[in-house]
């Protein structure tokens, strides 16, 4: 054991001695030459830079490519290695021309000869992207349209309690920053709820990662008054002829209600395998309301856009006890005449669907989307009893997106949690 533990010792001092300053890796050897210049073989614009394509030096001590620029007043560079051709230039606020210098480097950081190049940069998404808002209940939504490349954007909303500011300069006025939303989508809604029903000037501007901004727009609002309906209140009411039912259970129906959003499947509610789609449940809301919107979670990191999540919804309501209405076959899935649409949705994705309606590909913000929920608001202008008074609220289970365009019309469909907003017309007796 002794000879062992010597002979380690011995070898770990060779291997100390062999590891001098003159062997690192890392030594900066002031014998390599600079590398030989590249040549430059397109410039296609982009918004807010160019894609500068490069042709690469058959030159041993070529180790990558920089381009150095002023962008916005900064000097700044992006780097490649010597295994790519194309280098991105992008984060400017203008269309006007800029110069870009590009530069072969070897391992010391020593530059070749550099290469000029003019590029004209299309105008940013901060300048092309349209913004607008509007009143709702509860809040605001913010429309983003026509972010055709799907930048990543901050979308800022900004209040001014004092509506008569509108004719300030935009410097004068009190603004407060509400919130900071994040999108990539070409074309979204945005809403801020939990606002005062008071007359507000609002504006809002967009950020991208470069801290570039958008003109603001402002616009005098005011939020309409909404309360969330009581779930407390809500029971399940199945006049008779609801057609899903549960798999196990300790899936209930009433989970679709207990404001618990843990993605467990002890609080969601999921039907049976062979229930036939569409499927649809009934529910009293204990009193008469107006809908404004109803909140919906999907079951929480569980195969999103996938499998038994719905895709596709339709909600209905009735003022009147729906128990003494029979089912009709010339209406609509057969309801009873007390039945009346409040709207059709199909769950947003903010990355889009494929053409053919497939949910394709993910992104991180579609995932984040998945997780905090989706709100379908009611439209009075696509469904004209979207407003109307209504006790008894009807979920309707379209498609998941496992039976969704398949001749398949039996499946299971998985839900966590269903929440309505809007106005309260009675007290609970």
């Amino acid at each position: 054991m002794k000879k062992l533990i010597l002979s380690c010792i011995a070898v770990a001092a060779m291997l100390l001695v062999g590891c001098g300053d003159g062997d690192r890796i890392d030594q900066i050897d002031g014998s390599i030459p600079a590398p030989k210049a590249v040549t430059v073989t397109s410039v296609r614009a982009i918004p807010g830079g160019a894609v500068i394509k490069v042709g690469l030096p058959n030159d041993p001590n070529l180790k990558g490519v920089v381009a150095k620029y002023v962008r916005n007043g900064e000097q700044v560079e992006t780097r490649i290695s010597r295994y790519i051709d194309s280098l991105t230039v992008e984060g400017y606020a203008t269309t006007d021309a800029q110069q870009v210098h590009i530069y072969a480097f070897n391992s010391n950081g020593d530059l070749s000869e550099p290469v000029d190049v003019t590029i004209n940069p299309e105008a940013p998404a901060v300048q092309t992207v349209q913004v607008s808002m509007e009143q709702c209940f509860g809040g605001v939504k913010i429309h983003i349209e026509n972010n055709t490349f799907k930048e990543n954007l901050a979308v800022v909303l900004m209040a001014c309690t004092d509506p008569t500011e509108i004719d300030k300069a935009d410097e004068d006025r009190k603004w407060v920053e509400v919130t900071t939303l994040f999108t990539a989508s070409e074309d979204i809604y945005l809403a801020r709820r939990g606002l005062d029903p008071k007359e507000t000037l609002f504006g809002c501007y967009l950020r991208d990662n470069w801290g570039n901004r958008s003109d603001k727009t402002i616009a005098v609002l005011t939020p309409r008054e909404e309360v969330e309906i009581d779930p407390t209140k809500v029971q399940y009411y199945n006049p008779g002829d609801d057609n899903s039912y549960m798999e196990r259970s300790p899936l209930y129906i009433m989970n679709l209600w207990d404001r618990i959003y843990s993605g467990n499947e002890a609080n969601i509610y999921a039907s049976h395998p062979n229930c036939p789609m569409p499927q649809w449940l009934t529910f009293d809301l204990g009193k008469r309301v107006i809908l404004s919107r109803i909140a919906k979670w999907s079951r929480r990191s569980y195969y999103p856009y996938q499998l038994a999540n719905p895709r596709d919804y339709e909600f209905w309501g009735s003022i009147e006890d729906p128990k003494k209405f029979s089912p009709n076959p010339d209406n609509e899935h057969g309801f009873a005449d007390c039945w009346f649409k409040l709207g059709t949705y199909t769950q947003p994705k903010p990355s889009g669907y494929n053409p053919d309606g497939t949910p394709g590909a993910w992104t991180d913000e579609d995932i984040v989307y998945w997780n905090q929920g989706t709100e379908f608001e009611m439209d009075p202008l696509l469904f004209p009893h979207a407003y109307d008074e209504l006790r008894y609220l009807r979920l309707v289970i379209l498609d998941t997106y496992e039976t969704w365009n398949t001749v398949n019309r039996k499946g299971q469909f998985q839900l966590e949690e269903i929440l309505p907003y809007g106005q309260v017309l009675e007290s609970y007796r």
